[in-house]
């Protein structure tokens, strides 16, 4: 890596006691030693870029430079670079690595990909980092299951920070569910499309409902996120907060001016 790395932020979905954070916090120390921690204090999967209005936040330090909040991944982004970090900010965002994919349909609804969102409003370039499990092979506690990650993130980050990126992309990366030796290559990618429907459960009380496993949609795109890394790849994608359809706004301003 030929770019010098200053400060690096870190922060997850999984909350501040998941395994993956620990092993972001191993790569990120690859790349520099000057490491932040601001995390979440649970567990906060599918709050995606949601943050905390209605009452106040409560912020605990656990150490130098390692802070949790009791609010989501963006509000702990709203705090660590408006406020406990606003006259040194970071110089990079790290967010993961989530314990499972963020991927195509689930983009939205991630927090690991929701805190790099902020820190890219905030215009600190932002990666978020994920790790696909298979659970017909591998248990959830099973210390095997980053390995991917642990293997090829550090080369993969010097990587993208060697070329930049503009400010308003965020890198969301997806490590395939496969030992560190069987991984096929890195695949830049679009953002696919992987959901069929949703399984819908009984709660335990009357009237009560819980949201279960989704069901994958047929003719995975091989160049798509989800199917790069449902083929072995490492899936790259870079998502831009301009989320707007030039092609179909073209065509609204076409029927307007008509």
């Amino acid at each position: 890596m030929t770019k010098p790395i200053g400060r690096i932020l870190i922060t997850n979905d999984d909350g501040i006691d998941a395994p993956g954070l620990a092993v972001l916090e191993d790569i990120a120390r690859t790349l520099s030693d000057d490491i932040w921690v601001f995390a979440p204090d649970n567990n906060c999967s599918g709050f995606g870029r949601s943050l905390t209005l209605g009452r106040d936040l409560k912020v605990t330090t656990h150490g130098e430079n390692r802070l949790t909040c009791d609010g989501t991944p963006t509000d702990c982004m709203i705090l660590a670079i408006n406020h406990f970090m606003k006259d040194h900010k970071p110089d990079l965002v790290l967010s993961g690595v989530n314990l499972g994919m963020n991927i195509a349909d689930d983009i939205t609804c991630s927090g690991t990909i929701g805190a790099a969102w902020e820190a890219a409003v905030h215009n600190v370039p932002a990666i978020a980092i994920s790790q696909k499990f298979d659970r017909t092979w591998m248990p959830l506690d099973d210390p095997r299951v980053f390995d991917a990650a642990i293997a090829h993130a550090p080369d993969l980050l010097k990587q993208l920070l060697d070329e930049g990126w503009p400010k308003h992309i965020i890198m969301n990366i997806n490590f395939p569910s496969v030992p560190a030796d069987e991984v096929k290559g890195i695949k830049a990618v679009t953002v696919g499309r992987h959901k069929a429907s949703d399984d819908v459960l009984p709660g335990e009380g009357e009237g009560t409902y819980r949201i279960g496993n989704w069901n994958l949609r047929e003719g995975l795109s091989a160049e798509s996120d989800v199917g790069a890394v449902f083929d072995g790849f490492i899936a790259v994608c870079p998502l831009s907060i301009d989320m707007t359809d030039y092609r179909h706004l073209d065509a609204l301003k076409m029927a307007q001016s008509a």
